[in-house]
Order: C-alpha cells, then structure tokens, then sequence
C-alpha cells in the first residue's frame, strides 16, 4: 500500500523554496535515460505525485513513450530523501491538466508566463529511501 506521508508532503512542497532538489528519471522506450530538474513536483495526494511540464522537452518524449519513471528528492542538511517510482500520465488538455496547473508554485507557472506547459500525474507504485535498498513503501 502507498500512502505519502505528512513528511513527505511539507518536504516536497517546499523543496524549490527551501533549494532542495526533486529531480526525475525518465528513458525512452528504447532505454535512454534523461534527469530533469522539476521545481513544480508536488504531492497530489496520498498515492500520486505532480508537476508541470513547462520544457515540453526530451523528458516528456520519453514519458510519452515509457510512462515508468523516478523521482528522488533529497535534503542534505538534514539527510533526510527518498526515490519514488510509478507511471506517469501526461495531460496536454482538458480538466486534470487545469487542476494540476491550479495547484502548481506560482514561481514555476511565471517561467510559463503563457501557460503552453502540461500537467503530469504520476501513480506512485514503490518508495524508497534516498540511500540503500530498503523499500518504505510499495503497491
């Protein structure tokens, strides 16, 4: 069972303000990695994970061709972080793709000034912390 903890949830939501980092992993369907940096990744609830795709780039080419991503956040003053893992769904339109962007850091949307960015929803499927192998959390 996933349930994103309190923890987790304030440390996420503050890591642009607070220079921390989240940063995803995503391949092509072939298998090539690319990391971006996402200042917008917040918690969207219990069991899933959001941000705004404001590149529209090579990330989003891959999660388009292999949903299966990673995100790991870490803080390293209080050594505290942990690796998320799940499926990916983008929404360059529509309902889900204006509530993500209502809830999206106001600093990430002014980068976006007109709004061409897409909402991304990720399905969090294993947890993990940000050292070692130990499993916190899985589906």
């Amino acid at each position: 069972m996933i349930k994103i903890t309190d923890d987790m949830k304030e440390r996420i939501g503050k890591a642009l303000r607070e220079k921390k980092t989240c940063v995803w992993a995503s391949s092509s369907k072939n298998g090539a990695p690319d990391l971006s940096f996402r200042g917008s990744t917040y918690v969207w609830d219990d069991e899933h994970l959001a941000f705004w795709d404001r590149s529209r780039g090579l990330s989003t080419e891959n999660i388009e061709e292999n949903p299966q991503v990673c995100m790991i956040y870490f803080d390293s003053t209080d050594r505290v972080g942990w690796r998320f893992y799940g499926r990916a769904t983008i929404f360059k339109e529509g309902e889900m793709r204006r509530k993500i962007m209502e809830r999206t850091i106001k600093d990430e949307l002014d980068k976006d000034p007109e709004r061409k960015g897409y909402g991304v929803l990720i399905r969090v499927d294993k947890i993990r912390r940000y050292s070692g192998d130990e499993i916190f959390q899985e589906r």
